[in-house]
């Protein structure tokens, strides 16, 4: 344990800016753990949320999901934060723990918050990070196709306006005493040594080489979204993929801007690197003017008011919000997939795990361990969680198969599932029932559509359903789930053709044991509300077999469901119909109700070691409630 009380740090740099490659160099040294971006110091979420007693942890986790990604676990002393630096303190703290001699937060939200953190922190020191303007808008702009928080209009001029504040606000401070180290980002890239020696200097730590160990970087903590893709790389990327540069009005004002801050700052700071692009000719007065008065009214609007918001207005309606708004990041999802249905599976580099919860239910388990050993093209690894069903199971799982056998107890199917998970190490995750199986070639497509869709988190497909004898009896297609008919209807998406990246589990998004037989509801609608990008492959990857087990059509599920609705505001419940309706025309335009002639092979209780052909010319679209 560091025998000197932690201190703070503060990464500051605007967004685009290198703070993230910073930050990944940062925690690599043994005395620094830095959270990444809970920007809960640059607004009041948790100041009004605590107000009004609806626990600002879930409120700031829905907001940028840093609870979740720093796998942060909230206290009961959590309820009593009424401020949001005690909420930072308590966060950098677990997040660090007790052995790192410097906490704190990188986050470019921070860019005109400096001032602020100094009161709040007195004895905080601060690591400020420049990047030339142009290169910042390019970037900004660039970041825009991707990724919705960037699409802003104002936050290229927002980027120049920030410029000039951090200059200001680094010379203030300075001339108060608040310890501040400010270096460009540029001379981080061409030689990243030659500035982390001087910062350790500067945190009076030694420095260490394995700093410079990027690909023992921890990037879990990142959002996800290609716009972070150089940051999570694991080398730095001096070249590889820059944006063009900007041209017109924009580059004209930064031009201006830095004949403006030539004069001002002169060279005080290391941003003087930068003087030599200045134009001719500053900006006038009243577009300086202009410019600010632009700027505050959209940094109140996205920094203060949309915070606010999200610390007080109810979280269904953010989270239908969110999903009108589309997808944290902008991808072509919910498209036919680019799997050709008549190539064969080629060999892919990208492993899937698949966990089978099993309890007593050998003779559907043999049809299952079946339909994942013969899948062809990829690598699978397959954990079969079992809650001690007998010694004839086990010995068969040993005997007949190359899965992975755990037999404990646990508290029901879902726990069972998140163990599987806990245990999984494929970069796909996904769980499928003793009852269900794979159809031919199922974990090849998937693994290339992931490889093919980087931006797709959660990948669904369309089902058969099947009696006890293996005869087909509907086709299932899956269209894209949204909350409310999820959460006031039912779940209109299969598990055993639902298929996720580890990473998202990873950031905590497992299976809520509360509840018994609707978690993976919940956790569609969890995934949901955090915008995890989805997508949908119109072809059916997994059967679905119809028994008198069905947890899902238990009075179980009828009596959990209507629990769970009546989480949901009285006034969203009134918007029922309309959930469905949307629902049913979603459907209706993707050809979910046509009858369709299927042909596939599947194994049978009476063929447990070679799938049995089965084709029906005319396959209805109806979940069978009667056999």
């Amino acid at each position: 344990m560091s025998e000197l009380p932690q201190r703070q740090l503060f990464v500051v740099g605007f967004f685009r800016s290198g703070t993230s490659l910073l930050y990944s160099f940062l925690n690599l040294h043994p005395q620094v753990r830095l959270l990444y971006e809970a920007d809960l110091l640059a607004n009041s979420l948790v100041a009004v949320s605590s107000r009004y007693d609806l626990k600002w942890w879930k409120r700031l986790d829905f907001y940028n999901s840093c609870i979740r990604r720093h796998k942060l676990k909230a206290q009961p002393s959590w309820n009593q934060v009424r401020h949001s630096h005690e909420a930072a303190n308590i966060l950098y703290q677990q997040h660090a723990g007790p052995d790192r001699l410097y906490i704190g937060e990188k986050s470019p939200s921070y860019y005109n918050s400096l001032p602020l953190l100094a009161r709040h922190y007195p004895q905080a020191r601060f690591i400020v990070i420049w990047r030339e303007p142009k290169a910042v808008i390019s970037s900004i702009i660039s970041a825009g196709k991707k990724d919705y928080f960037f699409r802003s209009r104002s936050l290229p001029l927002r980027s120049l306006v920030g410029f000039e504040q951090m200059q200001e606000d680094v010379l203030y401070l300075r001339s108060q005493g608040t310890p501040i180290f400010d270096f460009c980002c540029e001379n981080l890239v061409e030689n990243p040594e030659s500035i982390l020696r001087p910062i350790c200097d500067f945190l009076e730590i030694p420095y260490e080489p394995e700093m410079l160990a990027l690909e023992r970087a921890d990037y879990s903590m990142f959002p996800p979204g290609e716009h972070q893709d150089k940051a999570r790389s694991g080398s730095v990327m001096q070249n590889a993929d820059s944006p063009p540069p900007v041209q017109g009005e924009l580059s004209g004002k930064a031009g201006r801007y830095l004949h403006r801050w030539k004069a001002k700052f002169q060279n005080q700071l290391t941003s003087r690197r930068y003087w030599p692009d200045a134009s001719a000719n500053p900006p006038g007065r009243l577009e300086v003017l202009i410019d600010k008065a632009y700027c505050k009214a959209h940094r109140f609007y996205s920094e203060q008011l949309i915070p606010v918001v999200y610390g007080v207005f109810p979280m269904v309606g953010l989270a239908l919000y969110r999903r009108w708004r589309g997808p944290v990041l902008s991808i072509g999802s919910f498209q036919k997939s680019e799997v050709s249905r008549s190539s064969e599976p080629n060999s892919a580099p990208t492993k899937i795990s698949v966990v089978t919860p099993s309890y007593k239910q050998l003779p559907w388990l043999k049809l299952c361990v079946a339909s994942v050993a013969d899948q062809k093209g990829v690598e699978v690894e397959h954990i079969i969680q079992d809650a001690q069903s007998g010694p004839e199971l086990e010995e068969w799982v040993r005997e007949h198969s190359k899965a992975r056998l755990y037999v404990e107890a646990d508290s029901g199917m879902y726990d069972a599932i998140n163990r599987g998970f806990a245990r999984a190490t494929g970069d796909i995750v996904c769980w499928l029932n003793s009852d269900e199986q794979y159809l031919e070639g199922t974990l090849a497509k998937v693994a290339r559509y992931f490889e093919n869709h980087p931006e797709v988190d959660v990948l669904f497909g369309d089902a058969l359903l099947v009696g006890n004898t293996g005869s087909l009896l509907s086709y299932r297609r899956t269209v894209p789930p949204n909350i409310g008919h999820v959460h006031l209807s039912h779940l209109n998406t299969l598990s055993c053709s639902t298929f996720v990246r580890r990473s998202v589990l990873e950031r905590g998004f497992n299976l809520d044991t509360r509840w018994r037989a609707i978690a993976d509801a919940v956790w569609i609608v969890d995934l949901l509300k955090m915008g995890i990008p989805m997508a949908v492959v119109e072809e059916p990857l997994a059967v679905f077999t119809i028994t008198d087990k069905n947890l899902g059509q238990s009075s179980l599920a009828l009596t959990e469901t209507e629990i769970w609705q009546r989480e949901m505001p009285t006034y969203m419940r009134l918007f029922r119909f309309g959930f469905i309706l949307r629902h049913r025309l979603s459907k209706l335009f993707n050809g979910a109700y046509w009858p369709r002639s299927v042909t596939a092979r599947l194994y049978t209780l009476s063929s447990t070691d070679e799938r049995a052909t089965r084709t029906v010319s005319f396959l209805g679209f109806k979940w069978p409630h009667k056999l």
